[in-house]
């Protein structure tokens, strides 16, 4: 595999965190960033199918757009959790599965919140 997780600052994994927040920063957001552009060409790539014209929206529309998506469809939502799980290791495999529920949860969240910030990516 070609790609390397990117380093993420300090900041995110100094503190009193619970084992949930430190997999989230340490593992989870290493590997969302590192899956950017293949994230974002899989959400362009649903608006086409679901003939949401979305490079003609304004902002406002758009970001109802993505939030919908990433609120209502289930496939969706599957599909890019299975994304970023196909990424872990054994070890890191083994520690989501404790967790599960909250790290779907917070997967979902935050590739969302990331096309939220990338929306000029995805017109």
């Amino acid at each position: 595999m070609d790609k390397v997780r990117p380093e993420l600052p300090a900041s995110l994994t100094e503190g009193d965190l619970k084992e949930e927040e430190l997999f989230q920063n340490m593992v989870l957001r290493p590997v969302i960033k590192m899956q950017h552009e293949i994230l974002i060409l899989r959400v362009k790539s649903y608006f086409t199918t679901k003939k949401v014209i979305f490079n003609l929206m304004d902002k406002e529309k758009r970001t109802l757009a993505i939030e919908s998506a990433f609120q209502n469809d289930n496939p969706l939502k599957k599909e890019i959790q299975g994304m970023i799980l196909g990424q872990l290791d054994p070890a890191e495999f083994q520690t989501y599965l404790k967790f599960e529920r909250s790290m779907n949860k917070r997967v979902v969240h935050m590739v969302r919140n990331r096309m939220l910030d990338s929306i000029l990516e995805l017109a």
